[in-house]
């Protein structure tokens, strides 16, 4: 049992406040009516006995079932109100649980259910509240918001395998690099000792991978101090969207990485864009919902034009075949087709499915890649500095 606030019209049209206790919201509600109130404000009292409140952060596998229950419930014949009211006691993220009570708060104020997700739930991607509005403007909410959990559950799916991929060569590389710290630290300085003055012979290489290590080790403290400021800086930097752009725009570059990155984002797109095709949506507003999914700012504004272009009046095939190479002339084809025998939604949806398993398969490649690349450049730095002390330790003695 909870205590809930409210703000109710009487008989006479006269605003009263109180406090009940129900179960929940919707029995809340049920009492107000019951008593010849009008409620258009319902609030849970907050326990006065909670000191401290950990706020658990919102991962994108929690939104993308928060959308699937939703759009479960829809599909099973439960009203909005009811479904947003189960899933405000049964959701297990208190955020998201939060969050369904603010949306069925707004609907009953007359706020669109779009709108209503997008005030409580800012971090969901922007295509979701936009099939929202396309579901409720054809009255196939339901479908549109499962359409909406396919396309986040791939999303989730991608990044789990590309982060479980390179997971292992990121372990590598970070026990290496403390490796390499530790023996410029402790191990390198020592021979510095050793060779003392005598450095008329030391080779080149011998004299850099020294000094590295004895600089390190006399500046420890304003070595660490602007390693510190680095990492903070990089923080502060991933949280620009400009940077961001900028670092999307370097690895698309990158071979390998490159085409996982770029295949992923084409997939998406074109499911999306199949998505909003199928549920009613017009070309040009299915584009723009497809290009709200969109992460590469190439592809961005390669769909900008492509948008304009069809505004124009112009086809979609020829337009994507002249601003977007990196779709092959077979997926072109298959546009081409769809247009022409009035099934591009079903068209759009396979090129995705296509392009999805391309992109599993080239992050398999990556994956099996990763880790010898991983291990060789560790290698190469490791041997780099035995290399240099065993000449620096040769070249005092003299063998002729």
């Amino acid at each position: 049992m909870a205590t809930f606030k409210y703000k109710a019209l009487d008989r006479n049209a006269v605003t009263v406040r109180g406090e009940i206790d129900a179960t929940d919201e919707t029995a809340a509600y049920a009492q107000l009516q019951r008593r010849k109130l009008d409620p258009f404000e319902i609030s849970e009292k907050p326990e006065q006995t909670q000191f401290f409140t950990a706020t658990k952060a919102i991962k994108y596998r929690d939104m993308a079932r928060y959308v699937r229950q939703l759009a479960t419930l829809l599909s099973a014949g439960v009203t909005l109100l009811e479904a947003l009211a189960s899933l405000a006691r049964s959701n297990a993220h208190p955020t998201l649980a939060s969050a369904s009570k603010g949306i069925r708060k707004d609907l009953r104020a007359g706020e669109r259910l779009s709108t209503a997700m997008e005030t409580h739930i800012p971090s969901l991607p922007r295509y979701v509240p936009r099939l929202a509005e396309l579901g409720e403007a054809t009255g196939q909410s339901a479908k549109a918001l499962s359409d909406a959990a396919n396309r986040m559950e791939y999303e989730d799916s991608m990044r789990e395998e590309i982060r479980t991929s390179l997971s292992y060569p990121i372990f590598l590389a970070v026990i290496g690099g403390i490796l390499v710290f530790l023996m410029f630290l402790f191990i390198v300085p020592r021979f510095d000792t050793l060779i003392g003055d005598n450095r008329d012979n030391l080779p080149a290489m011998s004299r850099i991978v020294i000094g590295a290590g004895v600089g390190l080790k006399n500046n420890l403290i304003l070595v660490l101090s602007a390693m510190g400021g680095l990492a903070v800086g990089a923080i502060a930097l991933s949280r620009s969207k400009k940077f961001k752009d900028g670092l999307r725009s370097f690895a698309e570059g990158l071979p390998i990485i490159g085409p996982v990155l770029i295949q992923s984002d084409l997939g998406g797109w074109s499911r999306t864009v199949g998505i909003a095709l199928d549920n009613g949506a017009d070309i040009l507003t299915a584009l723009q919902l497809g290009e709200l999914g969109l992460r590469s700012p190439r592809l961005r504004a390669g769909m900008r034009i492509v948008r304009s272009e069809i505004r124009a009046g112009r086809n979609v095939d020829e337009v994507l075949d002249e601003n977007i190479s990196d779709f092959d002339p077979l997926t072109i084809d298959l546009i081409r087709t769809g247009r022409t025998s009035g099934g591009l939604a079903d068209m759009l949806l396979f090129v995705g499915e296509t392009q999805e398993s391309e992109t599993r398969q080239l992050t398999k490649r990556l994956s099996a890649l990763a880790e010898p690349i991983a291990i060789l450049i560790i290698a190469a730095i490791v041997g780099t500095i035995v290399i240099s002390i065993v000449l620096a330790m040769t070249s005092l003695y003299d063998f002729a």
